[in-house]
């Protein structure tokens, strides 16, 4: 499974770990079901959700030397005294 085609966030070998048993957990939760679209559908849908937590967690982050710069998870945190004061 290609996690970033795209190349969007930089990942550590434990974050696609992280991924992959999270896919295989969704998977395994529809055992015994047909795959349809819409449980196909959930399991992406639950999946960006995992990957967004782990954005926000700092466990993966934005590749800002990707080619694709479309920030679907969120625009990216950027640490400094000069946002600190922007958003306080």
């Amino acid at each position: 499974m290609d996690v970033d085609p795209d190349n969007e966030f930089n990942w550590s070998e434990d974050s696609l770990q992280k991924v992959y048993s999270k896919f295989d957990e969704l998977v395994e939760s529809y055992s015994g079901e047909d795959l349809t679209e819409y449980n196909l559908r959930r399991i992406g849908s639950d999946l960006e959700h995992f990957l967004r937590s782990m954005l926000q967690k700092g466990e993966i982050s934005y590749n800002l030397g990707s080619r694709v710069l479309n920030y679907s998870m969120g625009l990216p945190r950027v640490e400094g005294s000069d946002s600190e004061a922007k958003y306080s």
